[in-house]
């Protein structure tokens, strides 16, 4: 897929990863649609970087596990560009809040729908219109820890490895015209480490064979890739120095 003036719809795209996926698309010539649930700071700070490259992109808050809110979010999506070519669902909460023998029954509702059932729910809103198009392209961001095993992180690492089974089955649903696969990040030096001392940093390095961090460019560099591959799909990309050799 050629990504000049493509509609890119980046869950989650306020900070970190998904910012700078945001502007790596922008830099691509993709029109960017930058949603946010909580950090209205961060998504202004991305739509003026990819204004600053004249980019074209739609800031939109909205919380991807309340199906009303997904609703609304792709109205306005609608509303500006008329359909969406590439959906990217990257939002998430990044680990589990609570350990899972103390969480409530809402603390697991929380993560999974906003992990799980909002990638889910955001897809079939796009495949309806990629459907109408003949064509289009979704992304799903997982994680190492949706691989064997999850570490402490349960719950969260339930919802990663049902996005995994999500994305291979449905990409096999929606074939030939829709390609859906997933990008698992290893550790990725994001704010979910800042509050982590630097010997727990360093713990989490020790286990890739690298023995680096991956970089939140080397992460957009795999969604641009599977965008512009259009040979691919069910797959799940683990960028990770190396971890699942482990």
């Amino acid at each position: 897929m050629e990504l000049k003036d493509k509609v890119v719809l980046i869950t989650g795209s306020s900070s970190g990863i998904g910012k700078t996926t945001a502007i790596r698309f922008a830099k691509e010539g993709a029109k960017v649609v930058i949603n946010y649930h909580i950090n209205e700071e961060g998504a202004n700070e991305t739509q003026k970087e990819i204004e600053a490259i004249g980019g074209d992109c739609l800031v939109v808050k909205a919380d991807v596990s309340k199906p009303e809110e997904i609703s609304m979010l792709f109205k306005k999506v609608i509303e500006k560009y008329s359909t969406v070519d590439v959906l990217i669902n990257n939002a998430a909460i990044p680990n589990d809040k609570v350990p899972y023998l103390e969480a409530t029954p809402e603390d697991i509702y929380e993560l999974v729908n906003t992990d799980l059932v909002g990638p889910m729910l955001c897809s079939k809103k796009a495949i309806e219109l990629m459907q109408k198009q003949g064509y289009g392209k979704i992304i799903n961001t997982s994680s190492i820890r949706g691989w064997e095993y999850g570490g402490r992180s349960v719950v969260y690492a339930s919802s990663k490895a049902g996005l995994n089974s999500f994305s291979r089955t449905l990409a096999k649903m929606v074939a030939p015209e829709i390609q859906v696969n997933a990008v698992a990040p290893g550790f990725v030096k994001t704010r979910n480490y800042d509050k982590m001392s630097e010997e727990q940093c360093k713990s989490f390095i020790e286990q890739t064979v690298l023995k680096r961090w991956v970089t939140e460019d080397e992460i957009a560099d795999a969604f641009i890739f599977l965008c512009k591959n259009d040979a691919m799909t069910g797959q799940v990309i683990y960028v990770d120095a190396g971890f699942t050799l482990k």
